[in-house]
């Protein structure tokens, strides 16, 4: 059937034709679409807010779908969208609503919004992809009792009044403002001096303005170090230092009524001997004023080498909320990347992760310039051209000996926000691999049970590493094509730490989760979450741990299942060993979703958005325990003969090796995603003390029901 055969029918004349299809369409999918009667549609199609989709062949016209909607100025709903079975799977309903939003943009409307049952899944996705966000939640009728997700949809009309700046594709509003701030900090006399070739400190200063350069932070410096410089210069001649320090942004000392007010308690924090007799000396009084400047003016820290002021840097963090910072903290943490990683795979090409050696440096050069990055990037926020920095971790991922990608991790003063450029070759084998690889690199770099803000940027034309970057949790940004933002959270999220969760979550990205952990229904139920710009969003679970990647809510309530894994596929499927492996890491372990292979009769156990436990057989020295939990994205039946090669890429088994999980020709298929493994793995007699650890349970996969789940994870965490 060709596409231009269809027709998008709204004035009344054309559509009145098709209204008994219509209401024959609606009336025999009411659990969707709800009931109106037959005088409704057309009442709305005299008003013209009846869409109706037609095929049509000659002077034939088929009805092919609907479109209900109703308006009341600046804002319209949808009531109903349908598309006729004969007709699915050809992005008709999408369609439909551009065709309404054109038309709706034409006539000045600000927005669209539809309601739509939470246990609807496939709608709700349906709604999400076309960027229609959660607004709220509300009850629905009595007789059903059903839970109403209301979505919202910002159309781009030229209007006074700005958006709320809420889309689907930004959610979580990483965003916000359209631009990133870095932090600015105020830079002590003693750091500037170390800029001397013959001081101790020398490196560690060169790695705080180099930090600068990559655009990891800004530097200023306070009018007192003017003032410092010229008390303590010599025979009347200008010290070179003050020259240097005229190039830097400046703050005012602020003025005295400040400084009487803020001076006192500084003295008392960061010299308190010597404040209490009234002995400050003039270098102290000038540290003073460069902390008071730091504060008057908002400015989130000062770098300085003085171990005293340095000393009092908690009590000033917890009275003034002022970071002081060491200029070690520019340096990157480069011992965690000594060691090459090798991803290999059979019949496919190894990708290598290492550290970027000497001469790497002209093809790095030439990968970005191939990739349209200019030279002044490339030397900057790229670091291509650094030997021996320690202020940025340099990768390039290795295939066949070509460099095939390559990522610069700028050290950052704040841990938990993480900075990184990525680029990758898309022309060259392994390009796939080599995107995945990288991003994985990057996602370690958050600390098992912590939080990190990461912030990727990329070269245009970048569909193959922004694929990959998508499957890790990634949203775009919506004002800079090029950049990519995660909110990672590296934890399992139970009762018991919901509330430091929620709490690392907004001192690190600046959103809030509800209060109280809430009772699990389904992983579709919606949570409302708090934006830093102060938007409201409502995300399902499903959705928000998507986001917050690899994380797991793992919530009272909510039910799953056991399945037995053999050591020698743990270990190279699951990843995150205790021990380091000095082998080559299988691929599965590239990709965030990852592939359990079973028997055929398995697929019944396998619920979508199930918490998923891996049992370690004690076969090839298994420690037969619950090791790990992932989550469950979804199950099917795979006949053996049906797999091909990129079918498994996400599993540890090959074609010849699918006979030993059983000698069923047809495999069922489970895709899961952000496994963790647990602290402590919980043994047999546990397992056998929670119903769950009989060796003929533990042959095959199982439902675990919520309290044998919550019993899991509490002796897994004690």
């Amino acid at each position: 059937m060709e596409a231009n055969r269809m027709q998008t029918l709204m004035s009344a004349a054309r559509v009145k034709a098709h209204l008994p299809a219509v209401v024959k369409a609606a009336d025999a999918d009411r659990l969707a679409l709800g009931f109106f009667a037959e005088s409704v549609y057309a009442e709305f199609s005299r008003k013209e807010q009846l869409l109706v989709l037609v095929d049509v062949e000659g002077d034939e016209e088929t009805y092919a779908g609907h479109l209900l909607f109703d308006v009341k100025f600046p804002r319209a709903h949808v009531l109903q969208i349908h598309v006729a079975k004969g007709f699915r799977g050809r992005q008709l309903g999408a369609a439909l609503l551009n065709v309404l939003k054109a038309h709706l943009t034409d006539l000045g409307f600000i927005s669209i919004f539809a309601r739509v049952a939470e246990d609807l899944t496939q709608a709700n996705g349906f709604w999400n992809s076309q960027g229609f966000y959660t607004q709220r939640l509300t009850q629905g009728g009595k007789s059903r009792n059903r839970t109403i997700v209301v979505r919202a949809h910002e159309l781009k009309t030229a209007q006074l009044i700005s958006g709320s700046g809420i889309s689907a594709a930004d959610p979580l509003g990483l965003d916000f403002g359209g631009r990133r701030t870095r932090p600015l900090y105020l830079l002590d006399l003693n750091v500037l001096f170390d800029l001397g070739p013959r001081r101790e400190r020398h490196p560690l200063a060169l790695d705080v303005f180099r930090a600068e350069r990559m655009q990891t932070c800004a530097l200023a410096i306070s009018s007192e170090i003017e003032t410092e410089l010229t008390r303590t210069a010599r025979d009347a001649k200008t010290d070179p230092m003050l020259a240097f320090a005229g190039t830097l942004a400046r703050f005012p000392v602020p003025d005295t009524e400040v400084l009487a007010r803020l001076l006192p308690s500084l003295g008392e924090i960061v010299f308190p001997a010597r404040s209490r007799v009234g002995a400050l000396s003039a270098n102290d009084l000038s540290d003073l004023k460069h902390l008071a400047t730091a504060i008057h003016n908002g400015l989130p820290g000062l770098i300085t080498s003085d171990e005293t002021v340095l000393a009092a840097a908690p009590l000033l963090r917890r009275a003034y909320g002022l970071d002081v910072l060491s200029p070690v903290r520019f340096q990157a943490p480069l011992d965690e990347h000594e060691l090459p990683v090798v991803h290999a795979a059979p019949n496919d090409d190894s990708i290598t992760i290492e550290r970027a050696h000497h001469d790497d440096g002209p093809a790095i050069q030439a990968l970005l310039t191939l990739l349209g990055v200019e030279v002044v990037e490339q030397l900057s926020q790229w670091a291509a051209a650094e030997v021996r920095t320690t202020a940025c971790v340099r990768l390039v991922a290795r295939c066949e000996g070509s460099v095939v990608g390559y990522m610069a991790l700028p050290a950052s003063p704040q841990p938990a926000h993480i900075r990184a450029h990525v680029a990758v070759r898309e022309d060259l084998p392994g390009a796939d691999a080599a995107a995945h690889a990288l991003l994985l690199r990057l996602h370690e770099s958050v600390p098992i049970g912590g939080v990190g803000n990461i912030h990727l940027s990329c070269p245009k034309q970048q569909a193959t590493l922004r694929e990959a970057a998508a499957s890790f949790g990634y949203t775009a940004s919506p004002s800079a094509p090029t950049e990519l933002m995660k909110v990672s959270l590296r934890q399992h999220v139970r009762v018991s730490t919901w509330a430091t969760t929620r709490h690392a979550l907004i001192s690190t990205a600046a959103m809030q989760l509800p209060e109280q952990p809430p009772k699990y229904r389904h992983v579709d139920q919606q949570l409302p979450v708090l934006r830093r710009d102060g938007q409201r969003m409502h995300l399902s679970i499903f959705q928000l741990e998507a986001l917050l990647a690899p994380a797991l809510l793992c919530l009272e309530g909510r039910d799953g299942v056991m399945v037995p894994i053999q050591r020698r596929f743990e270990e190279p499927l699951i990843a995150q060993s205790p021990q380091t492996s000095w082998l080559p890491v299988n691929k599965a372990q590239l990709r965030p979703q990852r592939l359990y292979v079973s028997g055929p009769n398995t697929l019944k156990n396998f619920r979508r958005g199930d918490l998923m436990f891996f049992y370690e057989s004690g076969k090839g020295g298994g420690t037969r325990s619950v090791i790990a939990v992932g989550r469950v994205l979804r199950a099917f039946h795979r006949g053996q003969g049906e797999a091909e090669v990129e079918d498994l890429a996400g599993s540890v088994l090959t074609e010849d090796q699918l006979p030993e999980v059983g000698a069923a020709a047809t495999k069922t298929v489970t895709v899961f995603d952000n496994v963790l493994r647990l602290p402590c793995p919980v043994g047999l007699e546990d397992l056998k003390a929670l119903g769950c650890g009989s060796p003929q349970q533990l042959l095959t996969a199982q439902r675990l029901s919520a309290q044998q789940v919550q019993g899991i994870l509490e002796k897994g965490f004690q």
